[in-house]
């Protein structure tokens, strides 16, 4: 079976995230696709599949386990898709992509003939102020000091998938997070979310609106140097609390995995309407860093 390795949120090869894709996974059954992601070894490997609701299905897997949703590995999926000419070319129009957690539409920007940046609407976000201060502190490895609650709220962030966003002082105390695995393991299933989007307002390059860290609750992984659905989770954060202006809704872009040797750009837009976001977007570039076929006995 053909399978792809595809850094995502980047335009450089071996930085970003990375994301599995296995081409033609309609005969593949749950339990050889959690083999093969633990063998091909990405954060997440989408198995591509025909759908009958949508233009394509995907199922994603970590090497551990299934995932409901991943964003970067659904941008890289549709970003191999479209450079080899599997969606009939860029589309002009909005395409559909059917997930676990239900149908997403997609859009393919196109630049010199081939994508420039693809786009993914995710669910309308939810939110809920919630969490002990001195609790998240303590899973982040440092005091309680170090968070800047008081300004803006530590939040429960859900656009797909549940994130607990936590605003920091500075980039500086960014560096100095050492998370406790086991605390931030046991703080998400507490809260009920996939784990920690820590952010700031200080950024390492020009252009960007904050610099994230984000940090998940899975056996086989810490951190996460490139995730769409916390981004999505953060830039409507920022939409919902007016912490950057209106004009700048649209162009949102979050800086992360700098400090793991992966620096990531994920960009998110959305549109906001009588106080409430109708519409979420995230996007990003891509590169495929690798090709290659698996044996299926």
């Amino acid at each position: 079976m053909e399978v792809l390795k595809v850094d995502v949120f980047t335009d450089q090869l071996y930085t970003g995230n990375q994301a599995g894709v296995v081409l033609d996974a309609d005969t593949v059954d749950e339990s050889l696709m959690q083999r093969f992601a633990s063998e091909i070894g990405s954060p997440v490997t989408a198995f591509i599949m025909k759908s009958r609701r949508a233009d394509l299905r995907v199922k994603y897997f970590s090497p551990s386990s299934e995932e409901p949703l991943s964003c970067h590995a659904s941008l890289g999926a549709v970003w191999a898709l479209v450079e080899q000419n599997e969606l009939g070319g860029i589309p002009a129009t909005k395409h559909r992509l059917e997930s676990p957690v239900g149908v997403l539409p997609f859009t393919v920007e196109e630049q010199g003939g081939g994508p420039r940046r693809v786009w993914m609407t995710l669910k309308r976000p939810l939110f809920a102020k919630e969490g002990d201060v001195k609790q998240i502190a303590s899973a982040l490895g440092v005091g309680a000091d170090t968070l800047f609650h008081e300004q803006f709220p530590i939040s429960r962030v859900s656009a797909g998938v549940p994130y607990l966003v936590v605003p920091i002082r500075s980039i500086e105390l960014m560096a100095k997070l050492e998370p406790r695995k086991h605390e931030i393991v046991d703080l998400s299933r507490e809260l009920e979310v996939a784990g920690i989007q820590a952010f700031t307002w200080g950024v390492l390059e020009e252009g960007s609106t904050v610099h994230a860290r984000c940090f998940v609750a899975r056996a086989d992984a810490m951190e996460n140097p490139g995730s769409g659905t916390a981004a999505g989770a953060l830039g409507s954060y920022l939409v919902e609390g007016d912490f950057i202006t209106k004009d700048k809704f649209g162009s949102i872009v979050i800086e992360q995995g700098h400090l793991v040797g992966r620096p990531s750009k994920i960009h998110v837009r959305a549109e906001r309407r009588s106080g409430t976001i109708h519409r979420l977007e995230v996007g990003g570039c891509a590169r495929i860093s690798m090709r290659g076929r698996m044996m299926v006995e």
